[in-house]
């Protein structure tokens, strides 16, 4: 892991592009207290499958354990955009987007306006982008076999 000397940031390679404006967290609120339990609500989905290291520069608030997988752009008035990355693009009417990020990435977005929304679904969705965020998709060729590897990925046998 690589640390940047000006912000703390770690990463997952040397001098990775970022933001080195970092804000306390609360900041990102303040305009908008209400969706702060819609934040820990989708935070606490991430959560659920272990521990998060939590990222807030001036633009964004990401989730990470190895590499970052998902979080939250800057709070609107009242709902949050949320994104979190996986392998493959997800089918859903709740996801009003869905970039793909050359070669491995899909990162999925979508509106949270109240904590009920981050539901089953939303947990699920984390639960396979945590893993993403330890990096099995590239570590684990048992777990890249099991999620139906993508087009790129050749595994013999």
């Amino acid at each position: 892991m690589w640390r940047c000397d000006i912000c703390g940031q770690t990463f997952v390679t040397r001098n990775m592009p970022h933001s080195c404006q970092v804000v306390p967290l609360e900041e990102h609120f303040a305009q908008a207290p209400q969706l702060r339990a819609v934040f820990d609500a989708y935070l606490a989905a991430a959560e659920l499958n272990g521990p998060v290291t939590v990222n807030a520069t001036k633009s964004r608030i990401s989730f990470q354990v190895r590499m970052r997988f998902g979080g939250v752009e800057k709070p609107r008035r009242d709902h949050l955009l949320a994104n979190f990355v996986l392998t493959r693009a997800v089918a859903s009417d709740r996801l009003r987007r869905v970039e793909h990020v050359p070669p491995f990435y899909y990162v999925h977005r979508l509106r949270l306006s109240r904590p009920e929304e981050v539901d089953a679904e939303v947990s699920g969705w984390f639960a396979e982008a945590y893993e993403i965020g330890e990096q099995r998709h590239v570590t684990d060729k048992q777990w890249v076999r099991e999620r139906h590897p993508p087009p790129w990925v050749h595994l013999p046998g």
